[in-house]
């Protein structure tokens, strides 16, 4: 080898003072050796060779060279390129990093030379030098700094005319000024002694009147004790200068190490000028100088930012309130900021946050303004953070210093004010004994009223309800005040009760009132009977309290005082009082209909699905019905409200009827109606004068059949009246023809053949403007709008308005998709830009459906349905999108309205091509059947098996539903009867409809199903489901808790989806809560499904709920799963939904 070489021995002892390792190459072949040296004992050892250096060296780049400079030696360390470099006597060096233990560390690799006259070898030469790049980096990384900060404190000191940094310990400062100098230099001056100095210029330059206070201000002790007390000093005072008074601020302020101040004199002259301005001149320059003096102190993070190129610098204070994800540099600020509000702030503040964070905003806002702030909110670490955005130029002008800051306890200290505030308002306005509201409260409710019923369009239908506690008295004389006290809560909770949705006011020691609106007053009639009969029960039982109750009805045309509908309902409750007097608490009419023969159930189910048949086609007029064996009918509610009859449900309507037709009509009216029910006619077509709740007569064309049964008796009469002296299809709030005029033109369309184009707008949110600024705005709002829609749209379709806030746009021209699109998106940014209305601008969104009509074995009803799915869809769910029925929903809708009208078809049909499938679900531990759940399905021959999801949801929106909802109960519980017979704890899951919850007797009719078909109620339960998210918590509540306590469970299903959330369980006592199939699906290979599952599983026991997990699949999620104390599985692995036959098969095997 060469250790007697020595030339090789000078070469080793030169590379043994500066280098760890040597190789020495051939050239020619690739040989080499690889030498280590010890600096100490000035040796070298080999330590290994090779026979190709450049293939082995190929092979170490992979295992030990950083990723990101693996490609020098690929590109430079080969062969033909190192001997090219030494034939021109050139010198090559690289640094890079070679990855030990896990961590990047820096070396050199230098070429340096041959050995002797040998130009076919060269020798490398290897040092770490991690140490000194490191120290490189810091010094270039401190000395970019040091720039910024040298910008930072000149574009501050831009503010003052004179700005001091002073040290503590020392008492040496620098001076920044802001003259064009030190700008262009950026050469701070210096000082050794502050203090001395300062006490020299105070006592030349500080005006006499002003020494004695100014002078002892500027002595370190004094600095020191006033920075103890406050974060900064402010102080004000007169300057001689060239004869001159100058006034000066002076701002003392500790920076953030703690070990200098910063002492900033600014010039006040304009200020003093005008004392009219003073107060608000001082308040915007302290602000000012406290942001720019203050960053760190004042502001969790402050971003230095370059306006031009977006180029920014993030400072942070010791303590930052803000999330740690916005811990960054970077060169795209604007597009970085965009990132992390989309993330981090809330929806309802981004998109303002958005628009003050544009750099075009900035630049446009900081022209006439120094700076500008706003308040958002903001998640981090999972709560809500409120927080203050402060944008301000820098003294460069090029760029911006931006602040945040957190202002929880200040929202916090503001929150408490406006709750406490509130909360003395209600107490004030709450009755001590019943917690309902007192006079001072009925008061202001009346007074609203009266402002509205004085507005041009008057107040909307109302009711008042008076309620007078009988021999309350006698309670307090005979068993003493606290158990008339008693008295008197047990009857505001029958009454708060009773009238759930209506607001209820204490009025007296034994009078409450209840103002009654929406569906409330829709059922006011039936609910004060309900009181009614409640006392009389209480009255003869001699057990609960008794009530007198009265009602008057707001009469739009004469009543012009709120008083007036009081003293009416006053009135009627007197005479409901003489009655309890009498003995008789209710009407005589009403004891006259207990002596009747009463209608079986059946029949009144019967009489009710033959109604809403007929309802379809009603097109704008009142529909009867009457079951002549019973003399028992149901009228339109319509009707009920126009003319103030008792209900929709009456014995001997015609009698009723008979008192609302003119007296010169009477005559030839009774002798028609005899003539139909003794059969001598099969049916009658007459007009005459129908007195309407007003007093007014208007004509009306009455129309009606007689059904026979198999025997040829008369069994029912059905008939139709329309009233002459109504617009019917004119709206009266917009002139726009309304939902009659709508359905008559489709219903026209269809039997013409006219393909149509059909939108359905409405407005979303719409409560919210009634609420902020009352009915009559919101009736101005759907004027407008309808107008509005109604002059872009004459050209080429009609308008309607249909029922609350939603219009419909029919065209029979040919108009594509492409275009509906464009117009409705151009509607959409008209209404959100706001449009002015009684001198206030509001902003609108919308929510759309639309559907094209080519196909005609439909109805006017199916057409709604659908066009009703599809706005429904924009409105839930695709925020407000245009949802076109056709081509948004999905690629099965081929022929889907006509298949749709045919399974409307099949209710009407005694529900021909629907049947049900179970479902099975298995105890979690023992893997026994527990009981199976029912499902929906429908086929025909035309349409083969249709899936359920292509028209619950449709079905859902149809008035048909409730009855189809009422047979698969029926069907299900038949079936699991006979499975009873084998399973006697057989349980029975099946899904709600939201249709169905919201009939106000959907609980009778849960519990009439079950007495007919002797069904256990504890072997039932009903799945509340997803699209039960429509429904209003409290009535869904109050149906939950209506039906456990009748003994049938209600399960939660869908749990993990947008409606199931941890919110309602919380909220409402469910039995069950099925968790959703999408929360398991990866469950044994993800361990975060796992850690959710077992959380979810412990927030159900906590509220006392079992837990049933859907779509187990596998054996395995079955064993990971019984670790979280699951009461149940159901899925595939089990069974798959199997008909009523199949199933039974399924449990022998």
């Amino acid at each position: 080898m060469l250790y007697n070489d020595p030339v090789f021995l000078k070469i080793a002892e030169t590379l043994l003072i500066e280098y760890k390792g040597i190789y020495y190459i051939n050239a020619a072949t690739g040989e080499y050796w690889w030498y280590s040296s010890d600096a100490s004992s000035r040796s070298i050892k080999l330590e290994q060779g090779g026979k190709d250096f450049f293939a082995d060296l190929e092979k170490d780049i992979e295992r030990v060279i950083h990723e990101e400079d693996r490609h020098i030696f690929r590109q430079d360390l080969r062969r033909d390129n190192l001997l090219s470099i030494l034939e021109k006597g050139s010198e090559y060096m690289i640094e890079y990093r070679v990855i030990l233990s896990g961590k990047p560390v820096y070396h050199s690799l230098r070429l340096i030379r041959g050995v002797g006259e040998d130009t076919d070898h060269f020798v490398i030469g290897i040092r770490n030098v991690d140490k000194e790049v490191r120290e490189r980096q810091r010094a270039e990384k401190n000395e970019y700094e040091l720039e910024i900060y040298n910008q930072i404190a000149g574009s501050l000191a831009a503010h003052y005319d004179t700005l001091y940094y002073v040290d503590m310990e020392t008492n040496g400062y620098f001076e920044y000024s802001s003259t064009d100098i030190y700008k262009s230099l950026n050469v701070p001056a210096e000082g050794d002694d502050f203090f001395s100095e300062s006490y020299k210029n105070m006592k030349k330059y500080v005006h006499p009147e002003d020494q004695d206070r100014v002078i002892p201000q500027f002595k370190k002790q004094t600095i020191l004790e006033n920075l103890k007390k406050v974060k900064s000093f402010n102080l004000t005072y007169r300057l001689m200068v060239g004869g001159s008074v100058m006034h000066c601020r002076c701002l003392q302020i500790w920076a953030s190490d703690k070990k200098h101040i910063l002492v900033a004199i600014e010039n006040i002259n304009d200020e003093v000028k005008t004392q009219q301005l003073l107060e608000e001149t001082m308040k915007e320059k302290a602000a000012y100088g406290h942001i720019v003096n203050t960053l760190a102190l004042r502001y969790d993070v402050i971003y230095y930012v370059n306006g031009s190129t977006g180029d920014y610098s993030r400072y942070s204070s010791d303590k930052p309130a803000v999330d740690g994800s916005l811990s960054f540099d970077g060169n795209d600020f604007y597009n970085e900021a965009v990132n992390v509000i989309n993330k981090q702030v809330h929806p309802k503040d981004r998109d303002r946050i958005l628009s003050i964070c544009d750099r075009d905003y900035m630049i446009t806002t900081l022209e006439n303004n120094s700076q500008y702030s706003a308040d958002f909110r903001i998640r981090t670490h999972g709560r809500t953070a409120h927080t203050r955005l402060t944008i301000m130029r820098s003294g460069d002008k090029t760029h911006f210093i931006i602040g945040l800051e957190n202002i929880d306890e200040e929202v916090k200290k503001e929150q408490e004010q406006i709750d406490a505030l509130n909360k003395a308002n209600e107490l004030a306005r709450r009755d001590g004994l019943t917690g309902t509201r007192n006079m001072i409260a009925f008061r202001e409710f009346e007074e609203s009223i009266q402002k509205s019923m004085d507005s041009g369009s008057g107040h909307s239908p109302f009711a008042v309800v008076i309620c007078d506690i009988n021999d309350l008295k006698a309670i307090n004389d005979s068993e003493g005040h606290k158990a008339g006290d008693e008295y008197i809560k047990s009857s505001c909770r029958i009454i708060c009760g009773l009238f759930a949705h209506s607001p209820v006011f204490r009025i007296g020691g034994d009078e409450f009132t209840a103002v009654l609106a929406g569906s409330d007053y829709e059922k006011r009639i039936s609910l004060v009977e309900t009181l009614r009969k409640l006392s009389h029960e209480n009255f003869k039982k001699n057990d609960g309290p008794v009530l007198a109750v009265g009602i008057g009805v707001y009469d739009k045309l004469n009543d012009k005082k709120f008083s007036e509908v009081f003293k009416r309902a006053d009135e009627n409750m007197y005479q409901d009082k003489l009655r309890l007097k009498d003995g008789r608490p209710v009407a005589e009419s009403e004891n006259q209909d207990e002596t009747r023969k009463r209608i079986p159930a059946e029949r009144k189910r019967l009489l009710d699905s033959m109604f809403e048949m007929n309802c379809i086609s009603a097109d704008g007029m009142y529909i009867y019905i009457c079951d002549m064996r019973y003399d028992f009918s149901r009228w339109s509610k319509a009707a009920v409200d126009s003319y103030g009859l008792p209900s929709e449900y009456m014995y001997g309507a015609g009698d009723i009827w008979e008192e609302h037709i003119h007296e010169e009509d009477r005559e030839a009216y009774h002798s028609g109606l005899a003539d139909i029910f003794s059969g001598k006619c099969k049916g009658h077509d007459m007009q005459y004068r129908a007195r309407r709740i007003n007093g007014e007569y208007n004509v009306c064309t009455c129309r009606g059949i007689v059904l026979k049964d198999e025997n040829g008796e008369p069994e029912y009469f059905v008939g139709a009246i329309r009233d002459h002296g109504i617009q019917s299809n004119i709206d009266s709030l917009t002139g726009l023809r309304n939902q009659y005029g709508f359905f008559d033109e489709v219903q026209s369309n269809i039997v013409k053949n006219n393909v149509m184009h059909i939108g359905l707008v409405g407005i979303a949110k719409f409560s919210e403007i009634n609420e902020i600024y009352g009915y009559h705005f919101g009736n101005l709002v759907l004027q407008k709008t309808g107008r509005f829609l109604f002059d872009n749209s004459v050209d080429f379709a009609s308008v309607y308005r249909l029922d609350g806030t939603k219009f419909a746009i029919l065209s029979t021209k040919n108009i594509s998709v492409e275009r509906t699109a464009e117009r409705y998106n151009n509607l959409r940014a008209r209404f959100r830009e706001g449009i002015v209305i009684d001198d206030k601008k509001i902003m609108l969104e919308l929510n759309a459906g639309m559907i094209d009509i080519e196909n005609f074995n439909i109805d006017s009803q199916t057409v709604m349905t659908c066009l009703s799915f599809a706005y429904n869809e924009s409105k839930i769910k695709r925020r407000g999108d245009l949802v076109i029925f056709n081509n948004d929903l999905g690629s099965g809708n081929r022929q889907r309205i006509e298949k749709f009208h045919a399974i409307r078809a099949s209710i009407t049909q005694g529900f021909e091509g629907f049947y049900l499938m179970y479902q099975p679900f298995v105890d979690a531990k023992t893997e026994k059947i527990k009981g199976a759940e029912a499902l929906l399905r429908w086929k025909s021959e035309e349409y083969g098996i249709v899936p359920p999801d292509h028209f619950i949801p449709l079905l859902e929106q149809d008035p048909l539903f409730p009855s189809l909802g009422e047979w698969i109960l029926t069907t299900a519980i038949k079936d699991a009867q006979k499975m009873r017979e084998i399973y006697p704890d057989f349980t029975i899951n099946v899904n709600l409809s939201y249709s169905q919850i919201e009939k106000a007797d959907f609980v009778d009719i849960v519990m009439d199903i079950l007495d007919r078909t002797g069904y256990p109620p504890e072997n039932l339960c009903l799945e509340v489901t997803e699209r039960c998210r429509l429904l209003d918590i409290d009535m869904l509540g109050n149906t939950v808790c209506s039906l456990r306590s009748r003994g049938v469970k209600v399960a939660l299903d869908d749990f993990g989806t947008g409606f199931s959330s941890i919110g309602i369980v919380k909220e409402l006592p469910f039995d069950t809560i099925k968790i959703d199939r999408s929360l398991v699906s990866r469950i044994e290979e993800d361990i975060k499904e796992r850690e959710l599952i077992k959380t979810f599983v412990m927030m159900a026991n906590t509220c006392g709920a079992k837990v049933c997990v859907e779509g187990i699949e596998t054996a395995g999620m079955g064993n990971i799963l019984r670790q979280y104390s699951v009461d149940s599985f159901q899925g595939y692995y089990y069974s798959k939904p199997l008909e009523y036959d199949a199933f039974m098969k399924w449990r022998k095997d």
